[in-house]
């Protein structure tokens, strides 16, 4: 089953139609690594994967059960999954972002070589 989903992963129309990630990428990955039990790769695929899976089963739960409270803890499940998402897609723009600047400091290998640095 986990062979079959790797090989069925939806495409992200944000990175298909815009060329830029969304909040949501890398959650399909994060869900197969979380069924194949890896769960730091999980985490570092997408975070929010952890409270949006602890949100729909307490949903589950709640319309089995019929918790007193259910629909305000299933709505805050809802509001801290999408909060995981967006601070971890800020944090990973914020990482491209620092990159591409360290990158642009860097000096090229011919630089190097004009100045014959030894190292």
């Amino acid at each position: 089953m986990i062979h079959w989903l790797e090989q069925h992963l939806f495409p992200c129309l944000s990175v298909k139609y815009l060329g830029i990630e969304c909040p949501g990428c890398g959650m399909q990955r994060a869900f197969i690594a979380l069924l194949k039990g890896h769960l730091y790769e999980a985490w570092q695929y997408n975070p929010a994967l952890f409270p949006f899976l602890l949100t729909i089963l307490l949903l589950i739960f709640h319309l089995k059960f019929d918790f007193k409270h259910g629909a305000r803890l299933i709505v805050m499940g809802f509001v801290l999954t999408t909060s995981a998402m967006l601070i971890q897609y800020g944090v990973k723009q914020f990482r491209k972002h620092q990159m591409v600047q360290n990158q642009a400091e860097m000096p090229l290998c011919s630089d190097f070589k004009k100045e014959k640095h030894v190292f």
